[in-house]
């Protein structure tokens, strides 16, 4: 008898999967053609979806009907969803609700998918005045008004310190919202110690950063350069040209390495914009990382904001007590096509950090850099 009883427990079930959640979501063309008629980029096709969003948005062209679209999601292994994967649905009311229920039964989770038309178009001079701050899951994220709707495009790395930092107040992650800015509120960016869990992966820091994109917080700690992801479409009546906007900053004590071990070196911040070419020559969608937003031959034009330059020789902003304004100008590397910059076929980001080498995990604990209404000018 003892002899059946282990061997019975060497065939366990194993536990099934309590996970609920959607990984992609993307909406199928048959071929190139309908792809080039239902959709301006081919990268709009398909959303990666964090770990923490539960909000999927596609963007069709303006005539696409949304009275019958299929989208098809990736689930976490077991997981079913209803709606069912690939049925057909009308998103021209609004959001469509999907819930998700994980393989053990136990878990479920709601998500609204929806269906945008167009490009954002972007006027020939808009403000980020940074008014439209909001707390979720326990962080700072922002919004911009256009045009009367709310548009999630800025991006923060504050869900990806929750992982490491979990017990935080909002008040203490690296991009945290502040009442009293140069006009109205702004943003408090802020270099911030991690903890145990970060340090064994070489990220015992967190620069505060804001930035036009997406940060994916599920590649946080395997590949920090991939999370970041800079850019949006925009159809462009006009080429950029200008940035302006106010700036202050204070660069923290100690400069520190990935061990934490101090460096003969000072911190700085930064404030940058890039216009790119968000589809290469073979007809293949591009976005930019943290490890080429300032070098990738898709770059059209830089604009740098700074008065001197960091240790790597960089346009920088150092020690600015009281708010000053910036004003400079996009240069440019590349001819704009004028039918590429209205149809979407240019990508643009806005990007703040409190420590210039930051994305290589390399700055000053408590360097600070705040920033309010920016400006961008398109002639």
């Amino acid at each position: 008898m003892s002899c059946i009883t282990t061997l019975s427990s060497c065939f366990k079930e194993e536990p099934l999967n309590a996970e609920c959640d959607i990984e992609q979501a993307y909406i199928h063309a048959d071929n190139k053609i309908l792809l080039n008629l239902l959709f301006t980029n081919p990268s709009d096709t398909l959303v990666n979806v964090q770990s923490d969003q539960t909000n999927i948005e596609f963007t069709m062209r303006p005539f696409a009907a949304l009275t019958k679209q299929a989208p098809i999601f990736r689930l976490t292994p077991g997981a079913t969803i209803s709606p069912e994967s690939g049925s057909l649905q009308d998103f021209s009311k609004g959001p469509v609700t999907y819930t998700v229920t994980s393989e053990d039964k136990q878990w479920s989770r709601t998500y609204q998918v929806s269906i945008k038309k167009g490009q954002t178009t972007m006027p020939n001079e808009i403000e980020f005045e940074f008014e439209d701050a909001y707390l979720d899951k326990g962080y700072y994220n922002w919004q911009e008004n256009w045009n009367g709707n709310k548009l999630a495009i800025w991006a923060t790395g504050n869900s990806g310190f929750k992982m490491s930092n979990s017990s935080s107040k909002p008040e203490e992650y690296p991009t945290v919202m502040i009442e009293h800015g140069h006009r109205g509120k702004g943003v408090q960016l802020t270099t911030r110690r991690t903890s145990g869990l970060a340090d064994i992966a070489k990220k015992p820091i967190a620069a505060g950063n804001l930035f036009i994109g997406q940060f994916d917080a599920t590649d946080a700690l395997r590949d920090a350069m991939k999370a970041t992801k800079f850019g949006h479409p925009f159809s462009f009546s006009a080429k950029p040209t200008k940035l302006e906007g106010w700036y202050k900053y204070q660069a923290g004590e100690k400069f520190t390495d990935k061990n934490m071990k101090p460096l003969d070196r000072h911190d700085y911040g930064t404030i940058y914009a890039v216009l790119y070419e968000n589809i290469d020559e073979k007809g293949n969608a591009v976005l930019l990382y943290g490890d080429n937003v300032q070098t990738s031959k898709q770059i059209v034009a830089l604009a740098l904001v700074g008065e001197t330059h960091d240790d790597n020789g960089k346009v920088a902003i150092g020690n600015t007590p009281e708010w000053h304004h910036f004003s400079v100008d996009f240069e440019y590397k590349k001819t704009i096509d004028p039918i590429k910059l209205k149809n979407g076929g240019y990508s643009l980001t806005i990007v703040s950090s409190s420590s210039s080498d930051g994305a290589n995990f390399l700055g000053a604990v408590r360097s600070t850099l705040w920033i309010d209404s920016f400006k961008l000018i398109c002639k």
